[in-house]
């Protein structure tokens, strides 16, 4: 997967999926004119990404497998351009 930088902690892969850093403790993803926040654990090259037990946009709708998939492997592949290894926790329902 192609990754470009659009600017400074904002980057662009080649599925469309946008990421970007909106302060130090949220990542912001979108995709195919949908968002998604992305809690994150900023570590020492390595970042934790909390995930609802149902991760949903921004809207409330539920994100579907496919496209879940594809936001992962963004953030995957966006964070390893800049850097940091990811490691994906999923949040426990209430």
């Amino acid at each position: 997967m192609g990754v470009e930088d659009i600017r400074s902690q904002e980057a662009r892969t080649d599925t469309g999926v946008v990421l970007r850093s909106v302060d130090r403790e949220t990542l912001r993803a979108d995709y195919r004119g949908r968002s998604i926040v992305l809690p994150v654990d900023r570590g020492a090259g390595s970042h934790g990404i909390y995930l609802p037990a149902v991760p949903a946009w921004d809207d409330g709708e539920p994100v579907e497998a496919a496209d879940l998939s594809v936001v992962k492997e963004a953030v995957v592949e966006v964070l390893r351009h800049w850097g940091a290894d990811t490691e994906f926790i999923t949040l426990r329902r209430a």
